[in-house]
């Protein structure tokens, strides 16, 4: 039986060590979510992509004043929402993502 060819070998070698270490996309961390405080009043509501058209107070540190659709991810959170009440809720940031949670109802004031 003839011996390997060291070439053969030591570039099979290298293979696996490079393998091993190259990062596969589901194997590098997510980026940390950021998260800013948002008071806002509910201006509309699609059940069907969980997405509350919300119109916002400034969010400092994050963007201006304005109405715009936000994902509400939890299914039991958006169940909180109710047109035209006002709510402060913490505003989720993940890379290209961002969505709505922590929904506290704003206490009516008689």
């Amino acid at each position: 039986m003839p011996a390997p060819n060291r070439f053969a070998v030591a570039t099979l070698a290298l293979g696996f060590v490079l393998g091993s270490c190259a990062a596969r996309k589901d194997d590098v961390p997510k980026a940390g979510i950021k998260q800013y405080t948002m008071h806002g009043q509910v201006a509309g509501l699609d059940a069907e992509q969980h997405v509350a058209n919300i119109k916002h107070d400034e969010i400092p540190g994050f963007m201006g004043a304005m109405t715009m659709g936000y994902l509400v991810k939890d299914p039991a959170e958006f169940g909180k929402l109710t047109v035209g009440e006002t709510f402060n809720a913490t505003v989720y940031v993940q890379g290209d993502d961002l969505w709505v949670g922590n929904i506290r109802k704003e206490a009516v004031k008689p």
